[in-house]
């Protein structure tokens, strides 16, 4: 049953249906006795606000991460003592939470840049990933789409070894762990640190950048529970950290972000393409209220980086130039903070967005930046130290 108002097409289907699988995701004792197909439904790491915003729209509005607000600090001073070489100002930490993001900084000239950039592009990305290893088996291609997994392997082959190659690449982890990078996230997080994801972003000759998007607690990738689950959702509790391997400008396709948009999480208008699906997806429109602020335009040299919350409206140009434009972004996090729930680590993860399930976790570690764990949520590459 469908009602078309204003050119869209409120579906009541969908929003019964959201409703009898939200009813379900909270009656938890139920779970162990449904069938698969159907628990791999169930809207279980959504908030009230999520589960209203979609059944109200019919689906045309849907959350594609978990919803929260995010509350400014009490106080604008560091949270850790640094080296002065290091040290952020007050106003470097007030610039940082009114708009999102800080940066550039200086990690090495663009001669040494150059020099990892070509080695880890030449090398280690033409390698096929020991982290996320096709060849063991451990994943399993959706193909309810009719696309076979042949030409599903070669794309996620591609994609996979983008990921994590700070666990088996010591040139890239050494990156994260330079002090220009912990002490300044520090002062943000405070004095213990890990790194738990990296990935290349290469943006390919006359290739279209990155769509706008936020994260809050990476919900999206099974589109059910959260992979990043911190003390307090509202606070600031990681960071992304962006290296430029090469230049990036606005002609080669350099990041974008929109100051002060990372107060709220805001939904996706997914329009009449919401019937086919409960969870959204990052390819539709972010419904900010009223007009973006004109955006920043993050041009770095090669050697140089920032950092920035992921709740901030953020993405990155066209290419637009005959060079691929080259940067690694590294997440990292409060030691309070679980990456991956029990359920993820014991069992298999998977992602929706890609069609990938039954996805091990048995070679990720998390990588001690910085400081302790007195909190023992995670599990550690014996490479942190």
């Amino acid at each position: 049953m469908t009602l078309t108002t204003n050119s869209l097409t409120f579906d009541w289907l969908f929003s019964l249906r959201l409703a009898f699988l939200y009813i379900l995701a909270k009656i938890k004792p139920i779970h162990d006795f449904l069938p698969i197909s159907l628990k791999e439904q169930l809207p279980t790491g959504w908030n009230n606000r999520m589960f209203w915003v979609a059944f109200s729209s019919g689906g045309q509005r849907v959350f594609y991460d978990y919803y929260c607000r995010f509350k400014k600090p009490t106080s604008y001073q560091p949270k850790a003592q640094v080296e002065p070489q290091y040290q952020l100002s007050e106003s470097d930490v007030r610039f940082f939470y009114d708009n999102g993001y800080v940066g550039p900084f200086d990690l090495m000239p663009p001669e040494e840049m150059k020099v990892i950039q070509e080695h880890l592009v030449a090398s280690t990305l033409q390698k096929e990933s020991k982290v996320w290893s096709f060849s063991d088996g451990d994943y399993e291609f959706d193909t309810s789409d009719g696309v076979d997994n042949a030409e599903k392997r070669e794309y996620y082959l591609k994609l996979v070894n983008q990921l994590n190659r700070h666990l088996e690449e010591p040139a890239l982890l050494e990156l994260y762990k330079h002090p220009a990078v912990t002490e300044r996230c520090a002062q943000l997080l405070g004095p213990d640190l890990l790194l738990w994801r990296t990935k290349f972003f290469g943006v390919q000759p006359h290739s279209p950048g990155t769509r706008i998007h936020q994260a809050s607690t990476w919900l999206y990738e099974n589109k059910q529970e959260a992979v990043v689950t911190p003390k307090d959702v509202e606070e600031m509790y990681h960071l992304a950290v962006w290296i430029a391997l090469t230049d990036a400008n606005k002609e080669n396709g350099c990041m974008i972000v929109y100051p002060g948009t990372h107060k709220e999480i805001y939904p996706i208008k997914l329009g009449d393409f919401a019937a086919n699906t409960v969870y959204g997806s990052r390819d539709g429109e972010v419904d900010y209220p009223g007009e973006l602020p004109e955006p920043h335009y993050l041009e770095v040299k090669a050697g140089q980086f920032f950092f920035f919350s992921e709740r901030v409206i953020h993405g990155s140009l066209d290419n637009k130039t005959d060079q691929t434009r080259w940067g690694i972004n590294g997440r990292i996090a409060t030691t309070e903070t679980k990456i991956y729930s029990p359920e993820m680590l014991d069992n298999s993860h998977c992602s929706k967005d890609f069609k990938m399930k039954n996805l091990s976790l048995d070679k990720w570690r998390a990588v001690l930046l910085r400081g302790e764990d007195n909190h023992g949520h995670n599990r550690y590459s014996t490479k942190s130290s």
